[in-house]
Parts: structure tokens; sequence; C-alpha cells
């Protein structure tokens, strides 16, 4: 099944993606007696309902640190730092079969699963939907119930506790684009972050 994505045809592909769409995560944990991470509970079309790590697309020519700082503004309120890119998880999707003949639908995103340390604020409903701060065991207990989404959970498995950051470096460059050089590419900015 999932072999054959790349033969799909475009009309069946989630907004007719042509390459896997670059989606920011973050993990965002608090301490408290125990550590408590945020999650929202999705109000869109897609995992209605369901409870899910907070983030969303990478918009162009943001920086990493830059867009999922973003995404968790725009979707709990909370001013937020980056602490570092955790995990990189190629995640496709495809619609389960059904009784009747309809047609399959697939999606392919690269998801950039990032740690984030709160630096002010109150994480608030925004037009993403509600958000609320669980324990481990409560997250579990959603998983048990099928509330939160399978990949999301298995992400916070993967990823929490790691110490290890995966190696990220922001490239910058000045160079001509789908035109004939005029100059020779000057490389600005090489860092690991």
């Amino acid at each position: 099944m999932f072999e054959d994505l790349a033969n799909f045809p475009s009309m069946q592909r989630w907004r007719q993606q042509k390459q896997p769409i670059p989606v920011v995560v973050a993990i965002v944990r608090k301490e408290l007696e125990l550590p408590h991470f945020l999650l929202i509970q999705r109000n869109g079309a897609t995992y209605h309902g369901q409870w899910a790590l907070v983030g969303g697309k990478w918009d162009f020519g943001e920086t990493l640190s830059q867009a999922i700082v973003r995404e968790v503004r725009e979707e709990t309120n909370l001013e937020t730092d980056f602490v570092a890119l955790r995990g990189l998880v190629s995640e496709r999707v495809m619609t389960p079969p059904a009784a009747e003949e309809t047609t399959a639908e697939a999606a392919h995103f690269l998801l950039f699963v990032c740690e984030l340390a709160v630096v002010s604020g109150w994480a608030q409903e925004q037009q993403e939907g509600a958000v609320a701060w669980f324990t481990w065991d409560e997250i579990e207990q959603l998983q048990t119930e099928r509330l939160v989404i399978p990949s999301d959970f298995a992400m916070l498995q993967q990823f929490v506790g790691v110490e290890t950051a995966v190696p990220h470096i922001e490239a910058e460059m000045m160079a001509s684009i789908g035109q004939q050089q005029t100059q020779a590419p000057q490389l600005l900015r090489f860092q690991q972050i």
C-alpha cells in the first residue's frame, strides 16, 4: 500500500502535494510535582477531537526556531524558546480501506520534532482548539482511549527525556536562482544551532 505512494495520482493527494510538506511539532514541557506536557485538541476536519502535539506548517523564509515558536504562540498564546531539534519523522498517511468503493487519499509530511521551553504566558485556547497540560500517565490514558493521535504519542515516547540534540544547521546563501550566475555564490551563514 505505502510502497506505491510515489505513483499516487495527484488528485488523490492531500492538497495535490508534490513533495512531503515540512511541519514543525513542539514538545513543550513544564515541571510541577510531575512533568506536564502541552497538547491541543484539534478542531479542524483532520484529526477532529484528537489530542496532539502543538505544531503546524513551516512558512517560507523562517528558521526552524522561528517557525516552531510562532506556531506555539499562534496555537496556545505561550511565549517559548527553542531548546533543540529532537528528531525528524517522515509521516505518510493514507485513508483506511472502506467496505464501499471509495477513492483512497494520501498525504506525506516531514515532521521536525522540537523541544521548547516556556518563557511566559498561560496556555489558552486559540482557533486551532483547546489546549491543556497532561502528565505522562494522563497521556497514556488518552492513548488507551484512542483520544491522542497515535504518531504524536509515539513521538512523545521516542523523544521525551532525550538529551542529545539532532545536529541542526542553518545555512544562508547569496546566489542567483533560476538564472545564469553573474557572481560566485556566497555562503553568509552556516551555523549549528
